[in-house]
């Protein structure tokens, strides 16, 4: 079976053709994701991509979507997880309800007041950060420094991300860190550094944006936009479902959207969408 995994970040398996941008991997293909992809018509059995459609703009989106329905076999199936805006809007208006009672009461509202701030963090941050990072990276930072459980428990629950547990860069050879790609981009990185300098220090954050490429969010999905934005390119079939389910054969065994302890990939705040190109 042929299976494409696109935009795989470092969230790959041997079994499919996986596909970046920016492979970090040598078992990742270097792919433009926004041009026309190096596949003939009716390719694959199915593909997969795990938190990326919400780093393009909605335009963009379609254009990809439309690119991979044309390398799919008539009957695959597209896989895609994205941000649950629903979810964390939901999560957001409960706990601000929560927090506002507990106010009026004179309870404790420590970790309440917490939860308030990660939720505008992780709703806001990366559609609005100018530097790389932003509040999310902060807020990391101060757990990692204070060791709060309670606060990393909240964070890897909602987003999967563990910051707590012991962390160890993987080896890589030097030969396989100086790319031309990567002198290239520090080339340019200077360069705009340079330029930001000759701007007025109170105009610089809105006329340069800091971040790296593709790490500011563009758009946001629901269980109501995503199926609709499928089936405007072309799929059919669009139902959301949960990590642990899919219509991929033997999907849960790659471990894309789940840990070998069977927890969430992407903490509880994922929406899973799955559709099918047309017989």
């Amino acid at each position: 079976m042929k299976m494409l995994n696109f935009a795989c970040g470092a969230r790959i398996h041997e079994a499919w053709e996986n596909i970046d941008f920016s492979p970090i991997d040598a078992r990742v293909k270097k792919v433009n994701l926004l041009g026309t992809l190096p596949y003939p018509d009716n390719h694959f059995d199915c593909a997969y991509s795990s938190h990326f459609l919400e780093h393009l703009t909605p335009e963009s989106a379609r254009s990809v979507l439309t690119e991979v329905l044309r390398v799919l076999k008539p009957g695959a199936i597209l896989r895609l997880v994205v941000p649950d805006l629903e979810n964390l809007c939901r999560t957001y208006t409960q706990t601000l309800e929560s927090l506002c009672g507990e106010t009026i009461r004179g309870g404790d509202t420590t970790q309440l007041e917490f939860r308030h701030h990660w939720l505008l963090i992780e709703l806001l941050d990366q559609m609005t950060r100018v530097q790389s990072g932003g509040e999310m990276l902060k807020c990391f930072r101060d757990i990692q420094h204070t060791r709060d459980s309670k606060r990393a428990q909240y964070i890897k629950m909602r987003v999967g991300d563990d910051l707590l547990a012991p962390h160890q860069s993987p080896h890589i050879p030097l030969r396989r860190k100086i790319t031309l790609d990567k002198i290239a981009n520090k080339i340019l990185s200077l360069y705009l550094k340079f330029l930001r300098f000759c701007v007025p220090r109170g105009l610089r954050d809105e006329v340069f944006i800091a971040t790296s490429i593709g790490e500011r969010h563009k758009w946001m999905y629901d269980r109501f936009s995503l199926p609709k934005l499928l089936q405007e390119v072309g799929f059919i079939h669009a139902q959301v479902l949960d990590y642990q389910s899919s219509a991929i054969e033997g999907f849960g065994a790659y471990y894309l959207d789940s840990n070998p302890d069977n927890t969430p990939y992407k903490g509880a705040s994922s929406l899973y969408v799955e559709s099918k190109k047309p017989s």
